[in-house]
């Protein structure tokens, strides 16, 4: 059963500096990367928060919040989501990573169990912490990285207790562009 009790949390903000363009706004196959964003947490979530500009970013099935504390990338992001949350966990899905499906959301829920703060997919080429499961017990760890200035999710991760996702895009039923990233207009 897809338990519910979660808050779904896309994350909008950044300056599109490569595209040229808010990256949230622009339409892929008639739906703006956002609203395909919503779309997908939608049924997994509960509550669905938008970080990212209360202006540009607004959505009928969404609340919009302003990062909190801006200029501080997805970590600011996270963190504001995790302080506004009504639940205890959050799904966190970049606007940008239009590819990434409700197979994938399953699987973070499942493995985002109490033995965990975080449920973060791993493969060949990386981790994917901007498509991924928090529980609450990340706020307080992810904003002592922010005040030290470690702002890079993967360093942030090292102060938590997560488990890794084991997802191979291309095998196994997954997509190859799973976790395919839309930062230019040539990856249109």
């Amino acid at each position: 059963m897809n338990d519910r009790t979660w808050t779904g949390v896309v994350l909008a903000g950044g300056r599109s500096r490569r595209m040229g363009t808010d990256k949230a706004l622009i339409e892929l196959d008639g739906s703006t990367l956002l609203d395909r964003a919503v779309e997908l947490l939608r049924p997994h979530a509960r509550e669905l928060l938008i970080i990212g500009d209360v202006d540009r970013h607004g959505h009928p099935h969404a609340r919009t919040i302003g990062d909190r504390r801006p200029g501080l990338g997805p970590l600011g992001g996270l963190i504001t989501a995790l302080e506004r949350s009504r639940y205890g966990r959050i799904i966190a899905l970049a606007c940008d990573m239009p590819a990434v499906n409700d197979r994938l959301i399953l699987r973070l829920k499942a493995n985002c169990d109490a033995s965990v703060d975080a449920a973060v997919p791993v493969h060949d080429r990386g981790i994917e912490p901007l498509a991924a499961a928090y529980h609450l017990r990340c706020l307080a760890p992810f904003e002592q990285a922010a005040d030290a200035g470690d702002l890079k999710l993967t360093d942030a991760l090292e102060r938590v207790r997560w488990a890794s996702v084991e997802v191979t895009p291309g095998r196994g039923g997954w997509p190859p562009d799973l976790f395919r990233n839309i930062n230019t207009p040539a990856d249109l």
